[in-house]
């Protein structure tokens, strides 16, 4: 029985009263099912599986026109734009649902191949749900549009912005991303002086505020729906809001969604701007990078995530397929937890750094469709260096740091898991080439494969011992980067690296003028990052894109969160 089998008897004898609301949630999380699709679960969302193209029977030419199915790898960790981290499910529903005050002016760009492809240009900020926007002294300020309102109807002016970010500042993670650097240090800093005005007096006018707020983790809930399910212990509806899917303000609206199998969006009737060429957007969730590749394949999808290198020359030979390779600031690591034993010592951690095989994964994970990396700060960012990053594979040097530690040989290590996300193909095959290569060193270690849900929810509380895991550039500045994974305090520093001299650097160069000094102090905070070995950096693999060939439109964010309001279909196939 499958897993989609498994859940609609789950659903079945729940409706029928055979089993009660506590076996219901206890079976389907033991299928790997977040609490969000759960509680749909419990609603009777299994109304029926979306199909795919040929299931579907409808290859008219209209029918086409209007729909647009994709094959995603995973399901949603939570449906709140202000606590959303891990699934890239959830990030790209939300970024399609929600509008946010500004975003960045869409450019055209050239690969290395010849092949041109459209993306984004982050120094140039774009009006969005405001008509305008500039700097007065340190203030930021934004004037509304007239007449925009939420799916609902619901009106959105200057008050439901001061409304929207208090949220994120006092009852979200993202209050770390609009906040970097200190210049928004609590909620006063929003004002309304009139409906058409929004006002940010930040504590100093910097580069990172603007690029920070055209994120989806911005996103202002409507007010009315935060106040109609506050509790006094929850006062900003944060747990209402994981589960439930707020009204949005963007071009597409929530329709359906199923638990395991896929995630249906609407356009918006009342959206203010342009309406999308697709007026239904299908996420099929397919966990199997394998079929997920077959699907598009067969024309059964549009569009899919995660493609698996090792099948890249296949589909690039496609006559059906269009594909795209895109140097990214992408970087794959491996993550050790200073706070699980073993690696509290920093002397295990380095001594699994040099037994790591990185020539190796790059050729045989991905194929050599990646560059080499060697710091937190990626290749392609200003001030990268990766001259600190003393690692390379080195299987005595291993052994003997090993011993130094007090594991000679291996001996006395605690258990050891090796967990990586189910979906990611690449990461899969990671954790087995680790695995086989830390024998070598005496070390033997067992591989966790976690649900989406299982494996946020452990990373985000930090509780992982050994993990694959990845990082994006978002914005092209190496300190909002050592902000987010360099800093102590970071809610997204998951391995608990902790260095005095890194937070000092963090806290006195973030906001300082582009200079010498500014790239001096990073490099120097590189470094110290390198030396704690919190992080193995693996490598920096291309970003790929496959699009059947009627499809156009794509563009590539910095996010790499596809946006499905630029996709049109040319003819049907």
């Amino acid at each position: 029985m499958t897993v989609n089998d498994q859940l609609k008897s789950l659903a079945d004898s729940y409706a029928e009263k055979k089993i009660s609301r506590r076996s219901l949630w206890k079976g389907a999380a033991a299928l790997g099912l977040s609490a969000p699709w759960i509680a749909a679960l419990e609603r009777g969302a299994l109304a029926g599986p979306a199909k795919t193209w040929s299931q579907r029977g409808g290859r008219n030419q209209d029918d086409r026109a209007t729909t647009f199915i994709i094959a995603v790898e995973g399901d949603v960790d939570t449906f709140d734009p202000g606590n959303t981290v891990g699934s890239k499910t959830a990030q790209t529903v939300l970024q399609n649902i929600f509008d946010q005050l500004t975003q960045y002016q869409v450019v055209d760009k050239t690969a290395e191949d010849g092949t041109t492809y459209k993306t984004v240009d982050t120094t140039q900020i774009m009006p969005m749900l405001c008509e305008s926007w500039t700097w007065d002294g340190n203030n930021m300020v934004f004037t509304m549009r007239d007449g925009v309102t939420y799916a609902n109807g619901d009106p959105i002016d200057a008050n439901t912005m001061v409304a929207g970010y208090t949220r994120i500042i006092e009852g979200t993670i993202s209050s770390w991303l609009i906040g970097m650097g200190g210049t928004i240090p609590d909620a006063s800093v929003f004002s309304a002086p009139d409906p058409k005005t929004f006002v940010m007096a930040l504590t100093q006018q910097n580069v990172l505020t603007p690029q920070n707020n055209v994120m989806h983790n911005n996103s202002c809930l409507d007010p009315k729906e935060i106040d109609a399910h506050k509790t006094a212990d929850d006062p900003w509806a944060k747990e209402y809001f994981k589960q439930n899917l707020a009204t949005g303000n963007g071009p597409y609206k929530l329709d359906s969604y199923l638990p395991g199998d896929s995630i249906t969006l609407v356009t918006n009737d009342v959206y203010y701007g342009e309406k999308p060429a697709f007026a239904k957007v299908i996420l099929k969730i397919i966990p199997d990078p394998i079929q997920r590749v077959q699907l598009l394949q067969n024309g059964d999808v549009d569009f899919s995530t995660l493609i698996p290198f090792n099948q890249l020359e296949t589909l690039k030979g496609d006559a059906n397929l269009k594909p795209l390779l895109i140097p990214s600031n992408l970087i794959n690591f491996l993550e050790m937890n200073s706070k699980v034993p073993p690696f509290d010592n920093k002397l295990v951690r380095q001594a699994f750094a040099y037994a790591v095989p990185y020539q190796l994964i790059i050729e045989q994970v991905y194929l050599g469709n990646a560059q080499t990396a060697g710091s937190i700060v990626p290749s392609g960012m200003p001030t990268s260096d990766f001259s600190s990053y003393q690692y390379k594979t080195d299987v005595e040097k291993a052994k003997s740091l090993l011993s130094d530690a007090g594991f000679a040989n291996g001996q006395g290590l605690p258990e050891i898991k090796l967990s990586y996300r189910i979906g990611n193909d690449q990461w899969e095959k990671i954790a087995i080439l680790m695995q086989a290569a830390l024998k070598q060193i005496n070390v033997n270690i067992s591989i966790e494969p976690l649900a989406y849900a299982a494996y946020n929810e452990a990373e985000q509380g930090k509780k992982l011992q050994f993990w694959v895991d990845e990082w994006l550039s978002w914005v092209n500045d190496p300190y909002y980067h050592l902000t987010w994974l360099g800093q102590s305090a970071s809610s997204s520093n998951y391995p608990n690296l902790s260095n005095a001299r890194v937070d000092e650097i963090i806290a006195q160069y973030t906001l300082a003028p582009a200079g010498e000094e500014r790239d001096a102090a990073s490099k120097e905070a590189q470094a110290l990052i390198n030396e704690e070995c919190n992080y193995i950096y693996l490598c920096q693999p291309h970003w790929t894109v496959f699009v059947r060939n009627d499809i156009e439109g794509y563009v590539y964010y910095n996010d790499e969160l596809p946006r499905y309001y630029h996709f049109t279909r040319t003819a049907a196939q």
